[in-house]
């Protein structure tokens, strides 16, 4: 929360530490000196929009009639690839929260943890 401004590749990071280690908003947040809303903004952009959506796109950007075909398949192609890896790592993480739940429940603690 220091007002410095951060660039592409750390709110990369901060993303992909946040989706990797099933860190809540506030707890990437505090580990990563920004604020709440910051990191909301840029996991809904990721989860949105992939990579690309992090880049800052202040000022006059290019006019998408402008765009080539190729230019418009690639960003295609680069958002989805985000959402597939993104999708992924959700997938290992509940995999993972099924494993624990399994656990839990062949030792009896389901009702204690309330899984």
């Amino acid at each position: 929360m220091t007002g410095v401004k951060k660039s592409y590749e750390e709110k990369l990071k901060i993303v992909e530490d946040y989706i990797a280690n099933r860190l809540t908003y506030l707890e990437a947040a505090e580990k990563n000196h920004v604020s709440y809303s910051n990191i909301y903004s840029w996991v809904n952009k990721y989860k949105k929009h992939g990579p690309i959506g992090l880049e800052d796109n202040r000022g006059r950007g290019k006019p998408t009639e402008i765009q080539t075909t190729e230019e418009r398949l690639n960003a295609e192609v680069e958002t989805l690839k985000a959402q597939n890896k993104w999708l992924e790592m959700e997938n290992d993480a509940l995999k993972k929260r099924r494993k624990i739940a399994g656990n839990h429940k062949s030792q009896g603690l389901d009702k204690k943890w309330n899984i």
